[in-house]
């Protein structure tokens, strides 16, 4: 089981863009995990940000226009699976796990974005790298 047939806002998948840009320094010149890194840590920061499953998506976020691929697979798959289960409270069929996978990508970039924006200007990455840790 993967991410793969998640498909993203055009509006997420240019916020991940421009959010890889802070990251790719962390990386190898060759890498190809920055753009993984960023979705599994908007996941991420969706789940802790939440309380129980998001009813919407964030504005401008409705339409789904990028296919994700097999980002996020393996082990990382199941415990984001396991994690979103245990926000819902419930047991979710794969269908719905998906559905609330990108939810939480949605909402989780989204949070990352906004502390981007109010921190790319100054250049210190690495009062953006605290903030998105709080």
């Amino acid at each position: 089981m993967d991410s793969k047939g998640i498909k993203i806002s055009k509006t997420t998948k240019l916020r991940i863009d421009d959010l890889m840009g802070e990251f790719v320094d962390s990386f190898d010149e060759n890498s190809k995990d920055v753009r993984p890194f960023v979705v599994k840590l908007g996941l991420s920061t969706g789940i802790a940000n939440s309380k129980g499953l998001y009813k919407e998506f964030p504005p401008g976020c409705e339409s789904s226009d990028w296919e994700m691929g097999s980002i996020i697979s393996g082990d990382d798959f199941m415990i984001f699976k396991h994690l979103i289960i245990n926000e819902a409270g419930i047991s979710l069929s794969d269908s719905e796990i998906k559905k609330h996978m990108r939810m939480f990508i949605e909402h989780g970039i989204e949070s990352l974005y906004l502390i981007w924006e109010n921190h790319h200007d100054s250049g210190d990455l690495e009062d953006f790298k605290i903030k998105i840790l709080k």
